[in-house]
């Protein structure tokens, strides 16, 4: 669990360095992660908690601008445990481009690498699975970005099938954008 969470670190803090257009910050999320796969929900519950870490701007992104992401997605139950830490980047397109505007409406197609770290037990089979590898995750998000620091999203995530198992699912969060560096 260490290596996925110093990984996350290190990506926020070079993609913040290398952000040069914008004034860049960290940013913070918090999400409810719906799995869209039945085994998943037998196994591990309906809903997974979903927390967010990445580089985030100070001001609104500008139009068409490259925004990374970077979330961790947790899941506990019935014995089975889950965590998934997709890191993407995604072009972002505004609906509107008032930037005094409180309410900007947007939409952010994304892809990007995710590390999976799970040890899930079938309920019906009695089969266990377990693995840490890293697979693909692309998706779509769309929301509304609220003054300069709130935005309110929801997406869908595609991500490699591991080990038989399908975690595409949709995520719905809400994130802040903190600190400047």
């Amino acid at each position: 669990m260490k290596l996925p969470i110093a990984i996350a670190a290190l990506t926020v803090v070079s993609s913040a360095l290398a952000q040069s257009s914008t004034q860049t910050g960290i940013g913070i999320s918090i999400g409810i992660y719906e799995p869209t796969s039945a085994q998943l929900k037998n196994d591990l519950g309906s809903q997974f908690l979903s927390f967010g870490l990445g580089g985030a701007p100070t001001g609104r992104p500008s139009e068409g601008a490259i925004t990374p992401e970077y979330n961790l997605i947790f899941a506990n139950g019935n014995g089975n445990k889950l965590f998934i830490l997709p890191l993407t980047y995604g072009y972002e397109y505004h609906f509107g481009s008032d930037n005094t505007s409180k309410i900007l409406p947007y939409v952010r197609p994304f892809a990007g690498l995710a590390y999976y770290d799970y040890s899930i037990t079938d309920l019906g089979s009695g089969q266990h699975s377990s693995a840490k590898q890293v697979g693909g995750t692309y998706g779509l998000e769309g929301g509304i970005l609220i003054g300069h620091k709130l935005k309110l999203s929801a997406g869908y995530n595609y991500f490699t099938n591991a080990g038989g198992f399908s975690f595409n699912g949709l995520t719905l969060s809400a994130s802040y954008s903190l600190l400047n560096l």
